[in-house]
């Protein structure tokens, strides 16, 4: 979480509030999002001949080969977006119990229905296993 003195703190905590699922929730996160590289161009590797049938033949399996590699990675991301088995519910007898929880809690910051888990884990002082290998 953003230090109080942090002139950015309220800026990162709406972008985190909003953040789709899985989006970025630190500002680390924030900026390798915006300097992450764009997708490569499926016409890098043409070789151009000057023969317009040929070039445009070429250019033509280049968009295909792009268009199947991006559905690749489009795949994959989907796969994760939708696994089902990262997330849980709270539930409360009221709306009421529910904005006190997540005011006592000092959560509401982070949203007030679908909160980034790993923002509430930074919040609450939770230390989550690393990810990429899994260990603590």
């Amino acid at each position: 979480m953003a230090s109080p003195a942090d002139p950015n703190a309220d800026l990162l905590a709406q972008l985190q509030a909003t953040a789709a699922i899985g989006g970025p929730t630190s500002q680390a996160d924030l900026l390798a999002q915006l300097n992450a590289e764009p997708e490569p161009d499926p016409l890098a590797d043409v070789d151009y001949t000057g023969d317009l049938a040929a070039d445009s033949a070429a250019e033509l399996d280049a968009l295909a080969i792009g268009f199947r590699e991006r559905t690749k990675r489009e795949d994959e991301r989907f796969r994760l977006a939708t696994d089902s088995e990262y997330w849980f519910a709270l539930c409360f007898k009221s709306r009421e119990e529910k904005d006190a929880f997540l005011q006592a809690a000092r959560l509401v910051h982070i949203g007030d229905k679908y909160l980034d888990g790993r923002a509430a884990a930074m919040a609450l002082g939770v230390e989550l296993p690393d990810t990429d290998t899994g260990k603590e």
